[in-house]
């Protein structure tokens, strides 16, 4: 009989904390509250018993008692998203035979930033945007200050998410698996990405329909440009948006990524439709917050925002306080001698659209 692997249940657990303690409220006022023993409130925030093994109406019930205590409801919102993101460190930190690929969790569902900024949180203590929403808590003695690891070595976690990077390239069903352990592993800055599969090279030299090696030739140039390397992230977006498949693709998957569509996607071909209805209200202010030069993919956001607003304009005029940002963030960009060469005329084509709605220094 096959054994099922360790659960680890850090970053939940950590999230149940926080929110807590951002009431206040003691851990055995909380367990009172649960009707249940405040070790078990222990044992969730410890990590110990993974939240993920409770049923989903206890995750729940859990939800709403935090709510009716006062926690911020997006502190709330996240503790499903932690769990999920437990459920993708417990299958990185198990080896996974070949012919298993497919079930693993970054093999069947598309991350998102929520997601993302969880995993990065525990895998090198950056802390997300929900962080900022958290209030200071009085501790004594030393706490820790993120989701820890526990029992799983940090070593073999990153050893196992280099080899999924780059692992399921012949394979279509697990190509999403290896796209998204290559992007976590720029994340993390672990040593060099995977080499790029003959599909997904294509998009760096020349103008190609989107395929499934899009993303793949994405998260290849991401993580490049997170270990400091921005080159072929700049031939990948001068090669690989020649076509008008590949636009939309890159527009989507950014729409989904802050929130603009609602619901989550178990693979990637809603990328390149063209009907998906999305506004941009959450992609204009995400990608003008990290137009920084000291943003690693500060000419993807570039020329994502760019695209947006050729087909979303009217969102400088909906959104003042994001355009007045962008008209600073835009002479900052082009005055760095950080950006490539078609970010500069980007960013100039922006800020005429800017000029011609009002906005001037």
């Amino acid at each position: 009989m096959k054994q099922e692997p360790r659960a680890y249940g850090g970053i939940s657990g950590f999230m149940l904390k926080v929110a807590r303690q951002s009431i206040p409220v003691s851990q055995e006022a909380f367990a009172e509250t649960l009707a249940v023993d405040p070790t078990t409130v222990q044992s969730w925030e410890s990590g110990r018993r993974p939240l993920g093994a409770a049923t989903m109406t206890q995750v729940r019930r859990l939800g709403r008692q935090l709510l009716r205590l006062g926690v911020d409801s997006e502190l709330v919102a996240m503790i499903p998203v932690a769990i999920e993101a437990d459920l993708i460190i417990t299958a990185i930190a198990t080896p996974v035979p070949d012919g298993e690929l497919g079930q693993h969790p970054l093999a069947g569902c598309v991350m998102d930033l929520r997601i993302s900024e969880l995993l990065t949180w525990a895998l090198t203590g950056v802390p997300p945007r929900i962080a900022s929403r958290i209030p200071p808590v009085r501790r004594r003695g030393p706490a820790p200050t993120r989701p820890e690891l526990g029992w799983i070595d940090r070593k073999q976690l990153n050893a196992n998410l280099l080899q999924l990077s780059d692992r399921g390239e012949q394979d279509g069903s697990t190509l999403l698996l290896r796209s998204q352990a290559c992007f976590l592993t720029g994340l993390a800055r672990l040593d060099t990405p995977a080499k790029l599969s003959t599909a997904a090279s294509r998009y760096l030299v020349g103008g190609e329909s989107w395929s499934p090696s899009w993303l793949d030739a994405r998260s290849h140039v991401v993580s490049c440009a997170y270990r400091g390397d921005p080159e072929p992230l700049r031939r990948f977006i001068t090669h690989a948006q020649e076509s008008d498949d590949c636009e939309t693709a890159a527009l989507n998957y950014t729409a989904y990524w802050v929130g603009d569509m609602p619901d989550r996607e178990g693979d990637d071909g809603f990328m390149p439709r063209n009907l998906l209805r999305w506004r941009g209200s959450r992609m204009y202010p995400h990608l003008v917050e990290r137009l920084q030069t000291t943003h690693p993919l500060i000419d993807l956001n570039t020329h994502n925002l760019w695209l947006l607003l050729r087909s979303q304009r009217g969102l400088i005029i909906d959104d003042k306080q994001t355009s007045l940002l962008l008209l600073d963030r835009i002479d900052e960009a082009a005055d760095s001698n950080r950006v490539s060469q078609q970010s500069l005329r980007e960013l100039r084509s922006m800020k005429s659209a800017l000029a011609e709605l009002g906005y001037r220094k």
